[in-house]
């Protein structure tokens, strides 16, 4: 059971979390902190940590910046984890966190849905697709009482989609103040306050003749606890670090399909001229081969050695192109196994994971070829079911 205090107990994040815990068998609440205390919990709150007493594994904190000193103390004398979920907090005590970060373990987010973060990384990819050609606008929703503006999920959507423009994007938040025309290279950032809003943020990319929109809208406020909870499970076994949801991402979605495909072929050429393997490449086009799992690296003769998988039933048309003298060996009866997902490029150590469960598995290992996000592995055919089977229940896949 793990253990809960509750920072901005008396809140609405607070008393949903609350709600969520009834009946739960892997967390307790066993106290809450507030500043404005609260009577009709069924747990004692106190009005800071200063007065609560030791006892909690995690603290989760949707309060305000102001608490953050007073969370801080009672972490580094307990020794007990941190969820931070409260926005707007100065570069100073941005600082604070990851100092902190050094001897206990925190989770920092400026918003616990993995459906925000998957949209930021969606709005990261359209960036890099569309260019510069498109003008970025970030609009922001929320409740009346919400007091920071704009948003720190809008700011972090900011963040993140000028990561991979070289941040030399500049932020414009509104627009009453301005005076002349859009300039190139800006975000405009724009909140909106009114009514009972939970969370909305949009993201446009607008081009000359279109617009392409990326949105997110919380319906309630549970999705926040549930990442919350989340993110404080993730934190039982650290020791410290600093962590937010691409780490979440990153354990749960390392790998999530597995596909295996027999009657593999291995060819390898351990000694041709670039030029050559080029022309290889135009002929094999030319007879309609497909090719996979491509890998090649410089000799110390300037040649190049080289390995590809293709079809078995393309092996021997493939065969007859390969020049005189270059062909070093050619596996027949060879099958593939792929690993893919999305969280491998927020995690290290994947392929080392992967290996090491085929070769438990005990597949003979060929060849691999690994992208951000994938990795292949041509293998031995009579261990293909036990590897495909052994990797799959690794990574819980079905």
């Amino acid at each position: 059971m793990i253990r809960i205090a509750i920072s901005g107990a008396a809140g609405r994040i607070g008393r949903t979390m609350y709600k969520s815990l009834i009946g739960s068998t892997e967390f307790e609440a066993v106290f809450g902190v507030d500043v404005n205390g609260a009577d009709d919990l069924p747990y004692p709150v106190f009005r800071s940590f200063e007065q609560a007493p030791d006892g909690a594994d995690v603290v989760i904190d949707f309060s305000s910046p102001a608490a953050l000193d007073d969370i801080i103390a009672y972490a580094q004398r307990t020794g007990c984890g941190l969820v931070l979920a409260t926005t707007g907090y100065t570069p100073e005590q941005e600082e604070k966190v990851q100092n902190v970060a050094e001897s206990l373990p925190v989770f920092r987010a400026s918003n616990m849905s993995l459906g925000v973060n998957l949209l930021a990384n969606l709005a990261k990819e359209a960036a890099k697709f569309l260019g510069e050609d498109y003008d970025i606008e970030i609009v922001e929703t929320h409740h009346n009482r919400k007091l920071d503006s704009p948003s720190g999920t809008a700011l972090t959507l900011a963040n993140e989609i000028n990561s991979v423009r070289d941040n030399s994007l500049t932020y414009t938040y509104g627009r009453h103040e301005a005076k002349h025309r859009r300039e190139r290279g800006e975000i405009g950032i724009h909140a909106v306050r009114g009514g009972t809003v939970v969370g909305k943020h949009e993201i446009m990319f607008l081009g000359t003749g279109e617009v392409i929109t990326l949105m997110h809208e919380s319906e309630n406020k549970e999705v926040f606890v549930r990442g919350a909870l989340r993110a404080a499970k993730f934190l039982t076994d650290k020791q410290s670090g600093l962590y937010d949801m691409t780490s979440i991402i990153a354990q749960n979605y390392a790998v999530t399909s597995v596909s295996a495909e027999m009657d593999v072929a291995l060819v390898t050429l351990p000694r041709i001229s670039f030029d050559a393997f080029l022309a290889l490449l135009t002929d094999i086009k030319r007879n309609d081969v497909n090719l996979d799992m491509i890998s090649h690296h410089f000799n110390a003769d300037g040649t190049v050695a080289v390995s590809f998988t293709l079809g078995e039933d393309d092996l021997g048309k493939t065969e007859s192109l390969i020049p005189e003298g270059t062909a070093g060996g050619t596996l027949k009866g060879a099958a593939k196994i792929t690993a893919e997902g999305a969280g491998m490029q927020h995690k290290s150590g994947v392929a080392a994971d992967v290996l090491s469960v085929l070769r438990s598995a005990g597949a003979e290992v060929y060849a691999i070829t690994t992208s951000e996000t994938q990795i292949s592995c041509c293998i031995d055919a009579k261990s293909l079911p036990a590897a495909e089977e052994a990797v799959k229940k690794y990574y819980g896949i079905k």
